[in-house]
């Protein structure tokens, strides 16, 4: 299934993982949106005219959660290095980027009740201005994970300290 989309998590929940790991970036209008990238990817990133866009880009946090809904993600981009690795990826055009707590809702109406989240934030202190500063982007972690209970299921990972630090100080039953 098409990585980092719902039905690529609702995959490996019906395979019986302990753990979703999944990486954020936040929009311009401050939603966390699940993306491993702060820039759309071109191998997996279709426009709304259905044309997979030229180069990375733009960043997600210069769209607001509206303008990322209407770029499809279903599809790795035929003759790319990319779908060379990927060869028995399921095409599932229209799928869009999902939310964080679309991500929670989903799992929480599957019943599960066990499977864990590793949350990593992606942002870097090399290029600030491609996301929202550390601070904001930990305490909006915090407050979708509190919002949705699932503290004690949630882990934060980042390759960015200054999250993890926020993380610590303001939500230590976080690991």
């Amino acid at each position: 299934a098409p990585e980092n989309t719902l039905a690529g998590f609702a995959l490996t929940l019906s395979l019986g993982v302990s753990t979703l790991e999944t990486d954020l970036a936040v929009s311009r209008d401050g939603v966390l949106l699940i993306s491993h990238d702060p820039a759309l990817n071109p191998d997996i990133t279709r426009g709304p005219d259905g044309r997979f866009i030229d180069a990375p880009g733009p960043l997600v946090s210069s769209l607001s959660y509206a303008e990322v809904a209407r770029f499809d993600v279903g599809r790795i981009k035929p003759g790319t290095n990319y779908a060379r690795q990927f060869p028995d990826q399921k095409a599932m055009d229209g799928t869009r980027i999902p939310r964080l707590i679309d991500l929670f809702a989903m799992v929480k109406k599957s019943g599960n009740d066990k499977v864990r989240f590793a949350i990593e934030t992606k942002l870097s202190p090399l290029a600030p201005q491609d996301t929202l500063a550390p601070e904001a982007f930990a305490r909006a972690v915090i407050a979708a994970i509190r919002e949705a209970g699932l503290a004690s299921r949630s882990s934060v990972l980042s390759f960015d300290w200054r999250t993890l630090q926020v993380i610590q100080r303001e939500a230590p039953e976080i690991p």
